[in-house]
C-alpha cells in the first residue's frame, strides 16, 4: 500500500475532528437561535460549513503531500474517505443514537431537505478539485 493511502487514512481522523467541531458549533451556537424561526436550517447551514471546512482541509492536505500522486490517487482517496465516513456514520447512528435503518436512510433524502448526501459527495469530489487546482487541468 502506498504511503499516501496510509496518510490519507490518518488524515480522515482529522476530518472527523473537524466534523465534530462543526456539529458542536451548530448545536451550541446557531441551532438554538435558528430553531424557533426557520426550523431545521441549522443542519443545512452546517452542511455548507462542513463542506467548506472539509475542502479547505483537504486542499491543505494535498498541498503538503511530499510524494507524487496522480488524479487516480486523488479519486481513490476521495472514495476511501467516503467509505470510511459512511461506515462510521452508519455505526454511530445504529449503535450510539439507536436509529433504525429506515431513520438512517431518511437522512439521505435530499428531496426532504436533508443535505447529508452532499457532504458525503464533497468527500469524493474535493480531492479531485484540489488535485486540479494544484496540478493543473490534466
Amino acid at each position: 500500500m502506498k504511503k499516501l493511502y496510509l496518510k490519507s487514512i490518518g488524515f480522515w481522523f482529522a476530518l472527523l475532528v473537524l466534523a465534530l467541531v462543526n456539529a458542536g458549533i451548530r448545536e451550541m451556537i446557531y441551532k438554538p437561535i435558528l430553531m424557533p424561526y426557520i426550523g431545521t436550517w441549522a443542519h443545512q447551514i452546517s452542511s455548507i460549513t462542513g463542506i467548506l471546512i472539509f475542502f479547505s482541509a483537504i486542499y491543505i492536505f494535498f498541498l503538503n503531500i511530499k510524494e507524487e500522486y496522480s488524479k487516480k490517487d486523488a479519486k481513490k482517496i476521495g472514495f476511501l474517505w467516503f467509505g470510511m465516513t459512511l461506515i462510521f456514520e452508519t455505526w454511530m447512528n445504529l449503535f450510539l443514537q439507536n436509529l433504525s435503518v429506515k431513520e438512517i436512510l431518511e437522512t439521505y433524502y435530499f428531496w426532504n431537505g436533508e443535505t447529508w448526501i452532499f457532504v458525503l459527495a464533497s468527500l469524493v469530489i474535493s480531492p479531485m478539485i484540489a488535485y486540479r487546482i494544484l496540478k493543473g487541468k490534466n
